[in-house]
C-alpha cells in the first residue's frame, strides 16, 4: 500500500493506494503535514533521494524527525514497475557497501523477491588494438548486482512510505527556493521555503537536494562547479542473449570511438551502454533493429587493424605478457539474438560542485558530483553520501545541534568530498587513457592493461576497490 501525500490548492491532501486505486479525500489527514514545516526535505525521489528517505525513517535516533520526498513523477508500486516482463533500458551495478545499505534500512528483500536481481563475480575488460585484455574474477564473494533502475527505485518508495515521519509528495516540482540567507537561516525563526509547482509552500530546518545534475535549487543558488564535456553521449538498450554460461560476467570493450559495455541481467537479458561520439550515437539511434543488431554484434567481436603495436609487441616479448598470442577477438561474449526495447540516450559529462553544503541545505548523488558511466560507480557514490549524512543527522540529533548547522553539515562535506573528487579522478584518467588513439599511448595502455592482468595483488585490489571496500582491506 502506498499513500502519497498530493498538496492541491485547497490545503486539502489525498491518500493514492495504488492496490486498489481508490482515493480517499480529507482536509485533516492525520498523516500529513497541513501547515507544510517539515525537519527535512529531500527534493528527488530518485534512488539516491529515495534512499536518504529510507535512511532516515529507519535511524532510531532520526525516525522522529518529520521528512517530506518530493518526486516530480508519478509513483509506481514495486508490482506495477515489474508487470512488464522485459527488463528497463536503465540499468544500475551497485557495489557491496550500497547492497549493505539496502538490508540495513530494510529494501534489500524486496527488491530480491522481484527475481530481478543478477549477481556477477566476473568482468572481462578488453579493447580493438589487440591484445588479451584483463580479467577480473572473484572466485569467493559477488562482486556487485545488476539491477533496473526502477525495481530498485521503487522498492526503496515503498519502503519509504512504510515509514510514519516520510511523507512522499509527488507528482510535484520545486519552483524555486525563497526565504533563504545564508547569512542569518540558522540564527533566526524563519525557515528557508520551498515553493511547488502547485504554489504551495514547505518549510524545512534541512533541505537535501539529491535531484540530480540539473538541480533547481543548485541553479538558484549559483554554485560554482568544475567539469567539462565529453562530447559523448551514452546508447542504451535491453537485448535477449542466447544460452550461455557466461550470464555472470560483465562484458566492457573500448573501442576508438569510446566505450562500449554489456550488463548480464536476470533471465536471460542484458542491458548494453554504448558511450561514443555525439554523430554516432545518431546514427545508432536512427537505425532499424536488424542494423543496430548487426552493429551491436560487430562493436564486440571486430577488430581495427593497426599498425602501432609495435612497442607492445616488444615489451610483450620480453615481459612474456601474452604468451598465446591473443587478439583481444577471442575473448567469448554471449550470442546476441534480439534487441528487445526502444533506444534512447544521454550526454555524458563529469561535473563537481565545490560546495556541497550551506546552512541549512545539502547536496547528494548527481546533485553534487557526476562521472562517466563506464567505471559504474555514480550511484554508488551516491549511496556513500547517504550514509554519511545520515550519520551526521544523528550525530546532530544526539549532540543537541540544529540539524542545519553549517558545521555539523560541513563534517558531510569534509568526509565526502575527498572519496567523491578521487574516484571522479580516477575514471576520468580512465577515460582520457582508453580514448586516446595515438601510437605511444596505445602501446603503453596495452603493456600496462597485460601486465596488470598477470600480478594477482593489484587485480585484488581493483576487485576490492569495485566492490566498494578499502584499499587497505584488498591486499593479500
Amino acid at each position: 500500500m502506498l499513500k502519497i501525500i498530493k498538496l492541491n490548492k485547497i490545503n486539502q491532501s489525498y491518500r493514492i493506494y495504488n492496490n486498489t486505486y481508490r482515493t480517499l479525500c480529507t482536509t485533516n489527514n492525520n498523516n500529513s503535514n497541513n501547515n507544510g514545516v517539515y525537519d527535512i526535505v529531500i527534493v528527488g525521489g530518485g534512488l539516491v533521494g529515495s534512499a536518504m528517505a529510507c535512511s532516515l525513517g529507519n535511524n532510531n535516533n532520526t525516525k522522529h524527525l518529520k521528512v517530506a520526498l518530493i518526486e516530480s513523477s508519478p509513483i509506481q508500486t514495486v508490482n506495477e514497475t515489474t508487470s512488464n516482463k522485459i527488463p528497463d533500458i536503465r540499468t544500475i551495478s551497485f557495489n557491496h557497501q550500497t547492497i549493505d545499505l539496502f538490508k540495513s534500512i530494510g529494501v534489500w528483500d524486496t527488491i530480491e523477491s522481484t527475481k530481478r536481481v543478477n549477481p556477477f563475480n566476473q568482468v572481462r575488460v578488453w579493447d580493438t588494438s589487440g591484445f588479451e585484455g584483463i580479467h577480473f574474477k572473484d572466485n569467493n564473494d559477488i562482486m556487485g548486482y545488476i539491477i533496473e533502475n526502477k525495481v530498485a527505485v521503487s522498492s526503496l518508495l515503498e519502503k519509504a512510505n512504510s515509514f510514519e515521519n516520510v511523507d512522499i509528495i509527488s507528482p510535484l516540482t520545486v519552483k524555486s527556493l525563497e526565504n533563504y540567507n545564508p547569512n542569518t537561516s540558522t540564527t533566526t525563526n524563519i525557515l528557508p521555503c520551498l515553493k511547488l509547482s502547485n504554489d504551495k509552500d514547505l518549510h524545512a530546518k534541512l533541505i537535501i537536494g539529491a535531484d540530480g545534475g540539473n538541480s533547481i535549487i543548485k541553479k538558484q543558488l549559483k554554485l560554482n562547479s568544475v567539469g567539462r564535456n565529453y562530447n559523448q553521449r551514452a546508447v542504451v538498450c535491453t537485448i535477449k542473449l542466447g544460452k550461455s554460461d557466461h550470464n555472470d560476467t560483465l562484458f566492457q570493450r573500448f573501442l576508438t570511438t569510446g566505450p562500449i559495455a554489456l550488463l548480464p541481467l536476470a533471465d536471460g537479458y542484458a542491458n548494453i551502454i554504448w558511450s561514443t561520439n555525439n554523430l554516432h550515437a545518431n546514427y545508432l539511434l536512427e537505425l532499424d533493429d536488424n542494423s543496430f543488431l548487426e552493429q551491436l554484434k560487430n562493436s564486440f567481436l571486430s577488430s581495427v587493424p593497426t599498425n602501432n603495436n609495435s612497442v607492445f609487441d616488444a615489451l610483450s616479448s620480453v615481459f612474456n605478457l601474452n604468451p598465446s598470442g591473443l587478439s583481444g577477438n577471442e575473448i567469448y561474449v554471449p550470442p546476441i539474438e534480439s534487441i528487445v526495447s526502444k533506444r534512447a540516450s544521454f550526454p555524458l559529462r563529469i561535473d563537481h560542485t565545490f560546495q556541497y553544503t550551506m546552512p541549512r541545505i545539502c547536496f547528494i548523488g548527481d546533485a553534487s558530483h557526476i562521472v562517466h558511466p563506464m567505471a559504474g560507480q555514480g550511484v554508488n557514490l551516491g549511496m556513500a553520501d547517504v550514509k554519511a549524512l545520515t550519520q551526521m543527522i544523528e550525530q546532530s540529533v544526539q549532540s543537541g545541534y540544529d540539524i542545519g548547522d553549517a558545521m555539523m553539515l560541513k563534517r558531510f562535506e569534509e568526509e565526502r568530498k575527498p572519496e567523491n573528487v578521487k574516484m571522479m579522478l580516477s575514471i576520468d584518467t580512465l577515460f582520457n587513457i582508453f580514448t586516446n588513439n595515438s601510437i605511444a599511448v596505445t602501446a603503453l595502455r596495452n603493456f600496462g592493461m597485460s601486465f596488470l592482468n598477470h600480478v594477482p595483488i593489484l587485480k585484488n585490489l581493483i576487485v576490492g576497490v569495485s566492490k566498494g571496500n578499502s584499499i587497505l582491506n584488498n591486499i593479500k
